[in-house]
């Protein structure tokens, strides 16, 4: 069994993800159209965008409390 990650490398995690993420929205938001599909797309991987965001403002805090 693997043993629990430390929130640096959780933080590190949800950034990459949130790179990754942040990729794909732009290469659909590049198209001239969008089909109903990556209209959808597109709303979804905003969400997960921004709950990868709050995972990262969460863990920063946590790992460097404001003084």
């Amino acid at each position: 069994m693997e043993g629990q990650k430390s929130k640096e490398e959780l933080y590190e995690e949800a950034r990459t993800l949130h790179r990754s993420l942040d990729k794909k929205l732009r290469t659909l938001q590049e198209k001239p159209y969008l089909t109903e599909d990556e209209e959808l797309e597109v709303k979804l991987l905003k969400k997960k965008k921004l709950h990868y965001k709050d995972i990262m403002e969460n863990l920063r805090e946590e790992i460097k409390p404001e003084e």
